[in-house]
């Protein structure tokens, strides 16, 4: 055997003794998924808490949209599609009560803002009531914080349901009044008076010719015009009052979501120093 052939050998046999001088290593344990857990409060602040706030704060920018509206649906209930043909009287009322396009346009913007807001509405409904908020967490402290959490996100939440009750009321009372008062012209046409059996007839009222907004009752001949009142003018009318009604819910939700914003921002400080670990991929 030439020198090469013994060197090798030596380093076989070498390395043999090592490898059975050497221990099996143990089996590699498992990958730690999460390293810190947060406390109850914060996994709530971040799961349910937060996407309700953010649902909550889209429906206050679609609820700020329906007073103009409601203003354009007055201003064209007085002056009709026209804004340039105003007129000072009693007599810019439509007579007949029935919408002309102004308002149509108006109604329907009042419309499209219904199904976000109600959406929205049900969605933080549902979040605000989840077994995980109204459950004990095992923490007295955590439990405290998160009821108080979610009482005041629910009274801001029932200022949104009054904006939208609201809005959707008006909705469906205009557009039922507006279906009353469809086909209005075939009504009258057909309560003409037969001029070959009678001579003479007067015609009766057309019927369901009168204000929308009392869809439903016949008008009262001695009914008081508003705009006739000393002292008062023609934007005292049901949707002026709407408009105000709004004013004060808006007003009730943004007071009750600043102290809901409190609560949350000190719940938030106590969550600031724990560290929050997404789970590995």
């Amino acid at each position: 055997m030439g020198s090469r052939g013994l060197v090798l050998a030596c380093a076989l046999f070498a390395a043999a003794a090592t490898i059975a001088a050497t221990p099996a290593p143990s089996p590699t344990p498992p990958p730690q998924i999460y390293r810190v857990v947060s406390r109850p409060l914060c996994s709530e602040l971040r799961q349910r808490i937060k996407p309700a706030i953010g649902m909550m704060l889209e429906n206050d920018q679609t609820i700020r949209k329906s007073p103009s509206l409601f203003k354009q649906y007055n201003s064209a209930s007085l002056y009709g599609n026209d804004p340039g043909s105003a007129q000072s009287g009693p007599g810019a009322m439509d007579p007949g009560g029935t919408s002309n396009g102004s308002q149509e346009i108006a109604l329907l913007g009042l419309e499209n803002l219904i199904r976000p807001i109600a959406n929205n509405i049900i969605a933080i409904q549902t979040v605000l009531d989840s077994p995980e908020l109204r459950t004990t967490t095992g923490l007295p402290d955590d439990d405290k914080r998160l009821q108080d959490l979610r009482q005041k996100l629910l009274k801001a939440l029932a200022a949104q349901n009054a904006s939208l009750d609201i809005i959707s009321g008006f909705v469906d009372t205009q557009q039922m009044a507006n279906l009353q008062h469809a086909g209005e012209a075939y009504i009258a046409e057909a309560s003409q008076p037969d001029n070959q059996r009678a001579t003479s007839s007067t015609p009766g009222p057309a019927p369901l010719s009168y204000d929308p907004n009392y869809a439903g009752l016949p008008p009262n001949p001695y009914s008081i015009d508003l705009a006739t009142v000393p002292g008062l003018t023609l934007g005292y009318n049901p949707v002026t009052r709407l408009i105000e009604a709004l004013g004060w819910t808006i007003d009730q939700t943004a007071a009750r979501e600043n102290e809901a914003a409190t609560a949350v921002m000190t719940s938030a400080g106590l969550c600031a120093a724990v560290p929050l670990v997404s789970p590995s991929p």
